[in-house]
């Protein structure tokens, strides 16, 4: 009785607060002006100052381009929103693309989009700074299924932000929402308080979930020693599989996961290349579906803290908390060692493999995890499963160096 009003709780609680949407800007001054589509809203925005309000009529658009233009400032941004949250309705290959400096786009809603389009409905440009898109969604339940790659979410620049907005049922290949790392730029983008929802796996021929169907990806191989510094909080993640192994991958340095809800999903919040990331606060449960994970940890200097985990039926890989066998000579693309990983603070209940340290899939992985520190965790067990599970070389390790437990 205790776990289910904890959970019914938390629940609530994030569910709530996720779908508030009183952070949404409301102070503009400006000049208010109406468009219903492409050239009247480039008309608009030659004419646009800081703090104008640009109102799109309310109606269906098919394969709508709505280019978003200008530059605001901290104080009066240029807001570009539905005249009625939800009653803008984009279709097909339609796509609101922010370019420029301080914009806020919100209230409008994507449904019965092209699956065979490549371009994002929501796209932040290359050189966009603090904008954001807020009390927006994209449905996927009137679009068809397809092996096109399709992000929904694509932000480039710097300081942009998401937040408020759902996000379901997408049918699509291809990640729901990127950020895109830049050369000599730090993102420090937001992506807070929105609803996930991706029950859908596409697999290959041999019935194997193909790669790359992540609800949020950030950074790539090639960028993952780079410093990201984005923020992912609040945020409901609910019956996301995906691609079975990574809800949420991490690939790049020095972000911040926190206060984040996982229900039902299979896979893991998994911090696949990139150091020094923090893993703070978030919530995971499962109803009773098999092979759902928790936190994933390779790499250096991550930090794992106040996370509560309940009856995760998930082993190996999908353990409440897994941290995995590094590769000694790692590419970028490989499996980095993990190193002075600092995990504490954290409650599992009833899950059937809490901790499993120093799991290996590949001959390849020969390094297994040196300066773990384990700090006032608790472990409240489940009828059948394994509180620790390690290695035969990470018991030796630990064992050696007596200071791991």
């Amino acid at each position: 009785m205790f776990c289910k009003n904890v959970v019914r709780n938390i629940t609530a609680t994030l569910f709530v607060a996720a779908f508030l949407f009183g952070g949404c800007y409301d102070g503009v001054s400006g000049e208010t002006g109406t468009v219903n589509s492409a050239e009247s809203l480039k008309t608009a925005l030659a004419n646009a100052k800081p703090g104008d309000v640009i109102v799109w009529q309310n109606g269906d658009y098919q394969s709508l381009k709505i280019q978003f233009k200008g530059n605001g400032t901290a104080e009066a941004p240029i807001t570009l929103k539905a005249e009625t949250p939800g009653k803008v309705v984009l279709k097909g290959a339609s796509q609101i693309k922010l370019s420029g400096s301080w914009l806020v786009v919100e209230g409008f809603a994507f449904t019965a989009t092209d699956s065979n389009s490549k371009n994002s409905p929501i796209m932040f440009a290359s050189g966009s700074s603090n904008c954001r898109v807020s009390d927006c969604s994209i449905d996927g339940k009137d679009s068809m299924y397809s092996e096109t790659d399709c992000k929904w979410v694509s932000i480039y620049g710097h300081d942009n932000e998401i937040s408020h907005c759902s996000f379901s049922d997408k049918r699509t290949m291809g990640c729901l929402l990127v950020v895109w790392m830049e050369e000599g730029i730090v993102p420090r983008h937001r992506i807070l308080n929105n609803y996930f929802h991706r029950p859908y796996t596409h697999v290959d021929e041999n019935g194997k979930a193909r790669n790359g169907q992540e609800s949020i990806r950030i950074g790539t191989s090639t960028f993952s020693l780079s410093d990201a510094c984005c923020t992912v909080s609040g945020n409901y993640f609910e019956k996301c599989d995906g691609e079975l192994a990574e809800i949420i991958s991490n690939k790049s340095c020095r972000n911040l996961y926190e206060g984040n809800l996982f229900v039902d999903s299979v896979g893991s919040l998994t911090l696949r290349h990139g150091n020094y990331c923090v893993v703070r606060g978030n919530y995971f449960y499962t109803k009773g579906k098999a092979n759902v994970g928790g936190v994933r940890i390779i790499g250096e200097n991550h930090l794992v803290e106040g996370n509560f985990f309940l009856g995760m039926t998930g082993s190996g890989y999908k353990s409440a908390l897994c941290l995995v066998r590094g590769e000694s000579n790692a590419k970028l693309n490989g499996y980095a060692p993990v190193v002075d990983a600092v995990i504490k603070d954290n409650l599992f209940i009833g899950c059937k493999n809490a901790i499993t340290e120093d799991f290996s899939g590949r001959d390849s992985q020969d390094t297994a995890p040196v300066g773990t520190v384990y700090q006032n965790n608790r472990i409240l067990s489940a009828k059948e499963g394994k509180d620790f599970d390690f290695s035969p070389q990470m018991d030796a390790i630990k064992n050696e160096s007596g200071k791991r437990w």
